[in-house]
């Protein structure tokens, strides 16, 4: 029994030979990297740094998803500007299709004619929802119209806009003894108005016309045709006017309510495309009566009489 343990090793006496129970060495540089990570405690610097192999990796993916952004945006329309526009065109529909389409918009202060001039600048083409108009761009598209003051724009979730229009107390140019001056609707000076500057508004000639204008000027905010067409108002013998329009086309309207028969020349214009014809006069002075002068090559047509 001696002899045998003679002849046994001592413990740990070559294990190492045999390749167990060593214990490696991390300060020689034969310990595992994970095994040194977790005796550091963490991740070194060295273990932080990037191959040069690794970056040009990373340089190559972001190159290749730039390029593909702009490679749409080319296939969609040659720039950025329409792949944000397709996503805005997106999220407008989205946004149309669970209940914020736009519904109504309301026009408070103005004659409706005057409202649809309003809605005519709201809503951008091919927006469809009340998410996608922004207060502040809305008023400055309605301020932009050379009769509006300011505007107020509200949002009335989910479907409603409302929009709340202050006027130019400007109405039109009174001429008067060869001079011009703005004028309200009630034919009162605004002194602070320049009239070389107000040159899209309506001129009133004659004197005593600006005060006198006032009942013509209100009919004429629903009238958007002859509105659109008119040169000036003419009052003629301090009695009743005369209306000239850019064509030179001559209405001579009757004393006793005048406003009514520029509604009737209104009406007349719809069905029959009245304003776009040859017509020298219409003479509206007889009551209930319409006499047309047709301008010719030769000269005029002799005048016929027509029920108004």
């Amino acid at each position: 029994m001696a002899a045998m343990r003679a002849r046994r090793p001592a413990r740990g006496a070559d294990v190492g030979k045999r390749g167990r129970g060593r214990i490696p060495n991390a300060a020689s540089g034969d310990m595992p990297r994970l095994a040194r990570i977790k005796l550091s405690g963490g991740i070194a610097g060295d273990d932080m740094q990037v191959s040069g192999k690794s970056l040009m990796a990373g340089l190559t993916g972001i190159v290749f998803f730039c390029g593909a952004a702009i490679a749409g945006a080319a296939f969609l329309g040659s720039s950025l500007f329409d792949v944000r526009e397709a996503f805005a065109s997106a999220t407008d529909s989205a946004a149309a299709s669970v209940g914020f389409a736009i519904g109504d918009v309301e026009v408070e202060g103005v004659s409706e004619a005057r409202a649809e001039e309003v809605r005519a600048e709201i809503v951008p083409e091919g927006r469809q929802s009340l998410l996608s108009l922004d207060p502040y761009e809305v008023r400055a598209r309605v301020e932009s119209l050379d009769w509006v003051q300011r505007a107020e724009v509200r949002r009335l979730w989910p479907s409603t806009l409302v929009v709340k229009v202050v006027r130019r107390q400007a109405y039109a140019r009174w001429q008067e003894d060869g001079e011009i001056s703005v004028i309200d609707y009630n034919g009162e000076r605004l002194l602070a108005e320049r009239a070389a500057d107000r040159v899209d508004l309506p001129l009133v000639i004659g004197r005593g016309a600006g005060p006198a204008a006032e009942s013509l000027l209100i009919a004429l905010e629903d009238l958007p045709e002859l509105r659109a067409r008119l040169k000036a108002l003419v009052r003629v013998g301090d009695r009743r006017w005369n209306v000239e329009l850019n064509s030179g086309t001559i209405i001579e309207l009757p004393e006793a309510d005048a406003p009514t028969a520029l509604t009737q020349v209104e009406a007349l214009h719809a069905r029959h495309a009245l304003l776009d014809r040859p017509v020298s006069t219409l003479d509206m002075r007889a009551p209930g009566r319409l006499a047309v002068r047709i301008r010719t090559a030769s000269g005029f047509a002799p005048a016929a009489l027509h029920g108004a």
